[in-house]
């Protein structure tokens, strides 16, 4: 908790309770954890055991918010606003968050944003960057101090603070500038598309993970999410060309 969820903030949330969560060590590497009173898992590894906290706690978090549209997306801050890279695992947008993030831009999330039902802006869940073997060339490449190496799981994936890449990264909230749905494909050359309000709401709300939350599903508020930025599809490879032309147009619009 203390690492890596330094950087967000429960403040707004003292008092509320979602869920209550015991966690036993059986041996030294073996994990057991129940919550509610009822039992989440049973003798895991110290690995799996803290990808699985990790996901249960942000399934909760995700699927409680009544205020508020939660939606798959990755987010940073540049040049006065606000970018969301939407899609779901898979999509490369953790991986682009890293990257931007490491070349400048401010971090906000590389999983969910959160967009509140009256108001402009959004905010982000700024835990540390979860990034699979594939993309364990990123942090090589940036993080410089071999004594601040992420924290290292035998699959190959890491978790890596955000600080780890720019040391003055992380912004809590920032208004939608560029909205852009990513998608990794080997050996692809750079492909991008705009597209209009109506088919990225269609694609907004494909990764909105609690529209029965809401009487009308969210719809509301997404449709004014794509009101405020244009919207973009891209098909890309080469991350060093795609976070380029990222910038370029956050900077040129």
């Amino acid at each position: 908790m203390k690492t890596h969820f330094k950087h967000c903030s429960f403040e707004n949330h003292k008092g509320t309770l979602l869920a209550d969560f015991k966690i036993t060590a059986d041996s030294e590497d073996c994990i057991s954890a129940s919550v509610d009173g009822s039992d989440l898992f049973s003798r895991l590894s110290y690995e799996s055991a803290l990808n699985h906290l990790m996901q249960d706690v942000l399934t909760r978090l995700n699927g409680a918010s009544r205020t508020s549209l939660v939606f798959h997306a990755a987010a940073l801050a540049h040049a006065g606003g606000g970018l969301i890279l939407c899609g779901r695992s898979g999509s490369g947008k953790s991986s682009l968050a890293a990257w931007l993030a490491a070349s400048g831009m401010q971090y906000l999330t590389d999983e969910v944003i959160s967009c509140p039902l009256n108001g402009n802006t959004f905010s982000g869940f700024p835990r540390s960057m979860v990034l699979k073997r594939g993309s364990a060339f990123i942090w090589r490449r940036w993080v410089e101090d071999a004594n601040d190496d992420p924290q290292k799981f035998r699959d190959g994936s890491v978790w890596a603070r955000p600080e780890m890449f720019n040391s003055a990264t992380v912004e809590r909230e920032a208004l939608p500038r560029l909205l852009i749905f990513p998608r990794y494909e080997k050996g692809e050359e750079l492909q991008v598309e705009k597209i209009s309000a109506a088919d990225a709401l269609f694609q907004l709300m494909q990764n909105l993970v609690n529209a029965r939350n809401f009487p009308d599903h969210g719809m509301s508020t997404a449709a004014r999410i794509v009101q405020q930025a244009p919207a973009f599809r891209m098909t890309y490879s080469d991350i060093e060309t795609a976070t380029q032309w990222i910038k370029e147009t956050m900077t040129t619009g």
